[in-house]
């Protein structure tokens, strides 16, 4: 019986350690996969919350740099960072803001109206119903932010909480 184990053992252990090789390989190229799919604006398709329609990438307007942000409504770092946005529309007002999330549309319509984001015109507000942003955006904590130009050319990313001075001078180049 020991003979036996002393057989086993190191054979089960090559094959696990095979497997999370096999894991980690297939994670990392996944990850680059991703990097490489987010240096132009990739394709996607969520649900508008007002009118129930699809928004593409190519409703993008032409000539626009777009800030894409995912967020969620009960984070404290997305409700200051919409706050700021929302304050200082004037300063965005040349540029596309599309916000993401994957909430309700009645959750997200209550949130665009207590942030004032409801009726400006630059901000599109998304539901990802499928829950589909991660695989296009890569897994993206709350709140992202994905700065393109306007050749819709990735820019910058930010994973976390984002200054609007910071926005700004990436929405601007």
């Amino acid at each position: 019986m020991r003979k036996i184990l002393t057989i086993i053992i190191p054979i089960i252990l090559v094959f696990f350690l095979t497997f999370m090789v096999f894991k980690i390989v297939c994670m990392i190229k996944h990850k680059q996969t991703i990097e490489k799919q987010i240096q132009t604006i990739p394709n996607f398709s969520f649900t508008n919350v007002y009118n129930n329609r699809l928004f593409t990438n190519k409703d993008l307007e032409k000539n626009k740099a777009v800030l894409i942000i995912y967020f969620n409504t009960e984070c404290e770092h997305c409700k200051y960072e919409t706050k700021q946005i929302s304050k200082q529309n004037e300063k965005f007002q040349k540029f596309q803001i599309v916000m993401v999330s994957f909430e309700e549309a009645d959750t997200l319509k209550m949130f665009a109206k207590k942030y004032n984001i409801d009726k400006l015109t630059n901000i599109s507000l998304l539901q990802d119903k499928e829950i589909k942003f991660d695989s296009i955006f890569g897994k993206s904590p709350f709140p992202s932010s994905y700065i393109y130009n306007k050749n819709k050319k990735l820019v910058k990313k930010f994973k976390g909480e984002v200054k609007t001075g910071a926005l700004l001078k990436y929405l601007s180049q």
